[in-house]
């Protein structure tokens, strides 16, 4: 007995061991090609996202085809809806905004000259001086090297179209023949595979749906609070688009956070005003607590609830990923880890004999799971009561004795009362 264990953990070991080192070196051998493995997870997760609505549009009598046309166009109108009222909007308040450059503009050179005075009567003119260069030159060569790489980022923008064209291109075709490319590369796997190459689709499926799914969430709650802030802050004007930018930028790990909090403190600084610090400091105060928050808490619980991993794990995992390969790393850190976990598990069960067909049943949405446990329960509570003295392990027993029916020949059949009337 203890040598069959010692196998059946030996085996564990190894495989977990395997898995490790395939992981390993996909890392190293996707490093290469990050830019095309970005845009194809991208495109992946569009098709995912608009799959069910093709779906539904096929089983409405529409084409494949005609249908995934008409998902792309619905959801490609909805954008363009939602960008053009955001560019009015945003419109107005660049409006708003350069009219407070130029009240900025032209009271700088009276602040420059005020401030000046001060300084030359607290540190010296010569300092002063010195200080004033040095910002100069610093200015100066920033604005040289800004000019020297417009090139750069023209270059950056044009392949930066290329890549979302290329998505919605991927994605597109992704959702009509989804289903003959999975079908395609099932069949490549040898059968006594099966079961094991389901199960890794299956987990693959569940966690990339769920992670998707818990992102948004998250950066759906972000974007609120930032517009919540903008609010509280005093800069109402502003919070629409402050909430949009916020909104896309958590979607970024790591550098997300921040990117969404520089925009109000920026707005704050630039408008100004008597209580200029007083506001930004609340600005400033107000978003470390939200990434804290989002960081510690709400991130970890959400994105790792979603996925099924703990939320330290799921914190490790993005510390990891962006370790490796940076923002991309921390980007499918979560989601690889816990597809890994999962077939990790599943070798463990299939090690001590469960097979794989015996996980994949298991493996059920909770709200499933939870109202099929809970109908069992009335069916089974309404075929046996069970005293309050009984322990669990007594009513298990009995709950398993309730399937089983005792021979015929021991039941006693108790008489009819017409039966009994007939024999008196």
């Amino acid at each position: 007995m203890e040598r069959v264990q010692w196998q059946r953990t030996r085996d564990v070991l190894i495989s977990i061991l395997c898995v490790g080192v395939i992981l390993w070196a996909l890392w190293n051998v996707f490093g290469q090609f990050v830019e095309a493995i970005v845009v194809l997870l991208l495109a992946m997760a569009v098709a995912f996202l608009l799959t069910p609505a093709v779906n539904l549009l096929v089983k409405g009598g529409f084409s494949r085809l005609l249908a995934a046309l008409l998902a792309y166009v619905l959801v490609l109108g909805a954008i363009t809806g939602l960008a053009y009222e955001l560019i009015v909007s945003l419109a107005q308040q660049v409006n708003f905004f350069s009219t407070t450059i130029v009240n900025f503009a032209t009271t700088l050179p009276t602040t420059y000259a005020k401030t000046l005075d001060f300084l030359n009567d607290q540190v010296g003119k010569e300092n002063v001086t010195l200080a004033v260069n040095q910002i100069q030159q610093q200015v100066y060569s920033f604005a040289q090297s800004l000019a020297g790489n417009v090139l750069l980022l023209a270059t950056n923008a044009l392949n930066l179209f290329l890549n979302i064209l290329l998505i919605v291109v991927i994605s597109f075709y992704l959702t009509l023949d989804g289903k003959r490319i999975r079908n395609s590369l099932v069949g490549i796997a040898p059968k006594n595979w099966l079961p094991n190459v389901l199960l890794f689709e299956n987990a693959l499926s569940r966690v990339v749906g769920n992670y998707i799914r818990g992102q948004l969430t998250l950066a759906l709650i972000v974007g609120v609070c930032t517009s919540l802030i903008c609010l509280v802050a005093n800069l109402g004007r502003y919070a629409l688009i402050c909430g949009v930018l916020a909104f896309v930028f958590e979607t970024i790990p790591i550098i997300g956070p921040a990117l969404a909090s520089i925009t109000p403190i920026l707005l704050s600084l630039l408008l100004g005003g008597n209580d200029v610090i007083q506001r930004t400091l609340l600005i400033v105060v107000l978003f470390i607590v939200l990434q804290g928050l989002e960081s510690n808490v709400l991130g970890p619980r959400i994105v790792g609830h979603a996925v099924g991993l703990h939320p330290v794990a799921a914190i490790l995992a993005l510390l990891i990923g962006a370790k490796l390969f940076g923002v991309f790393g921390a980007l499918i850190a979560t989601p690889l880890v816990a597809a890994g976990w999962v077939v990790i598990t599943s070798i463990y069960h299939s090690a001590r004999g469960v097979s794989a067909d015996q996980v994949l049943a298991r493996r059920r949405a909770p709200w499933r799971l939870r109202r099929a446990r809970s109908e069992s329960f009335r069916r089974e509570r309404g075929r046996i009561r069970f005293p309050s003295r009984f322990s669990s392990a007594r009513r298990a027993a009995n709950e398993a004795a309730v399937e089983f029916s005792p021979p015929v020949d021991t039941v006693p059949r108790p008489e009819s009362s017409e039966t009994t009337d007939g024999h008196s």
